[in-house]
């Protein structure tokens, strides 16, 4: 069982990280210019001690979990204090770019449709307007340090929500027995968290961008257990009915609406009968009203092309659609984090 000490431990490092991040972001602010304001109407945002107070309990929530003993304490992820502080280093050079496409006085968008490299047109963009999309070691480099500012040092335990309804699948199960696939893994860092919490496993990551995959092995290290392989995610490389447990976290909202669709019912159709599904995203409209004027303001301010679809629309209608079931459902901060076993109409496909 978890000690007092184990909890000072979690808090110390929490909120180390909420420091650091939160830090780059406020600096951060000095540094970019201001964005018109929007010609649209936005709903209600909630203020920063709204929002803290959010994050504070979400934390608390997670060491609960702990506490009885679903998942051990995540292992720190960081990289050496080095390592950090070049990535930091990395994050400032990059945001005077990241603010001149901002302001589109930086024209270098990648070009859309396939460009000889196999990659699909709509993946070939620079998300949030960072330098190379997603197809550099620079961009690979830098992206959980914009995410983290991003969410003031909060998207890992958004991420780590995953945790509580496979914890609960898992009880009574043989996890040496079992087989899961991180739908767009990126830099692995929900593939990490899944391999410390059951290192028994037999996990692989999927993705379109090898840099990123590159960066999600040196973050896991050397595994047997989970294999990394290149690939798009609406057509997963993998037979009906072989797989345990598929996740994803926060790709649906990056795709156009035909190949999220698409996505959605590749990870049920290599599900197992009495398999598990959780998904990780961007929290929806309704989903806390008072807060929806976030969700309006966030592609006006990041590059985010498919955004506006996701956030009007509903999870719960896609994934009943693609033969899912939802079993469990959770907001987590900003995001949304919902477990779905397979429609028993399809347990036998």
């Amino acid at each position: 069982m978890a000690s007092s000490l184990d909890r000072l431990s979690y808090a110390a490092r929490q909120a180390a990280r909420v420091a650091w991040y939160a830090g780059h972001y406020a600096a951060g602010l000095r540094l970019l210019k201001p964005m018109p304001k929007p010609d649209f109407a936005i709903g209600r945002t909630p203020s920063r001690a709204e929002m803290t107070a959010d994050m504070r309990a979400l934390f608390e929530r997670e060491w609960r979990d702990i506490e009885a003993g679903l998942f051990p304490q995540p292992r720190a992820l960081a990289p050496d204090p080095g390592e950090l502080l070049r990535r930091s280093l990395l994050y400032f050079r990059d945001l005077p770019k990241v603010d001149a496409r901002r302001h589109g006085e930086l024209d270098d968008e990648l070009p859309l449709g396939e460009q000889g490299d196999g990659l699909p047109g709509y993946y070939r963009q620079n998300f949030h307007f960072q330098s190379d999309g997603w197809l550099s070691e620079q961009s690979a480099a830098l992206y959980d340090t914009q995410v983290e500012v991003l969410f003031t040092g909060a998207a890992d335990v958004m991420r780590r929500r995953a945790l509580k309804p496979i914890a609960d699948w898992m009880a009574g199960r043989n996890q040496r027995a079992l087989c899961g696939l991180d739908v767009g893994c990126g830099t692995g860092r929900l593939l990490a968290f899944l391999h410390g919490a059951w290192p028994g496993l037999r996990l692989a990551g999927l993705d379109l961008s090898p840099p990123y995959l590159a960066e999600a092995r040196r973050l896991i290290g050397r595994t047997a257990r989970v294999k990394l392989m290149e690939g798009a995610a609406e057509r997963l490389p993998f037979d009906d009915g072989s797989l345990d447990l598929v996740v994803s976290s926060f790709l649906l909202h990056e795709l156009p609406p035909d190949i999220r669709a698409r996505v959605l019912s590749e990870m049920a159709r290599v599900l197992k009968p009495d398999g598990l599904a959780v998904i990780v995203d961007s929290m929806q409209k309704g989903d806390h009203p008072d807060w929806d004027g976030l969700l309006d303001l966030f592609p006006h301010y990041f590059h985010e092309p498919y955004y506006a679809d996701y956030v009007g629309g509903s999870l719960e209608a896609w994934t009943s659609t693609a033969g899912f079931v939802t079993i469990a459902s959770e907001r987590a901060f900003l995001s949304k984090v919902m477990a779905f076993e397979k429609d028993p109409a399809l347990r036998s496909g």
